[in-house]
């Protein structure tokens, strides 16, 4: 998969004895064409080797973020069927945010007994721009 089809950046943790702050996502990052307000939902897991997703926007664009536990992501290009396998885990220093574009397929599956997600895409969800896809 080239860069185009999603992004991994690390964030920088601000942990204190209370926790951790993470600023997910900032305006300045967001490019023009998806300036436009969506929606932010979460995404549970309640059980280890569940799975979400398993399909592709033709719209949307998303940013993904492990809140906790590991997930074991799939993502392909439906145009080239290029495709790539990647970890997202909260145990690490730095936090992880995935951007995922249009025509991206992408699935997950916990690799942990609970795992959770946030998410923002660029459009609200109304059952037009999700097509099934599956990867695992």
């Amino acid at each position: 998969m080239n860069n185009s089809d999603f992004r991994i950046t690390k964030l920088p943790k601000f942990a204190d004895h209370r926790g951790d702050l993470v600023a997910f996502l900032r305006h300045s990052e967001i490019e023009q064409s998806h300036k436009t307000f969506g929606q932010i939902y979460f995404v549970t897991f309640r059980g280890k080797d569940i799975i979400r997703g398993n399909h592709y926007h033709k719209k949307w664009k998303e940013w993904f973020g492990i809140i906790e536990g590991k997930v074991e992501v799939k993502l392909e290009n439906i145009k080239t069927k290029r495709n790539t396998t990647l970890t997202l885990s909260s145990s690490t220093t730095e936090y992880i945010r995935l951007d995922i574009n249009n025509y991206i397929a992408h699935a997950f599956r916990s690799k942990t007994k609970y795992a959770s997600l946030l998410n923002y895409a660029d459009g609200q969800w109304d059952n037009t721009d999700t097509f099934m896809y599956p990867l695992f």
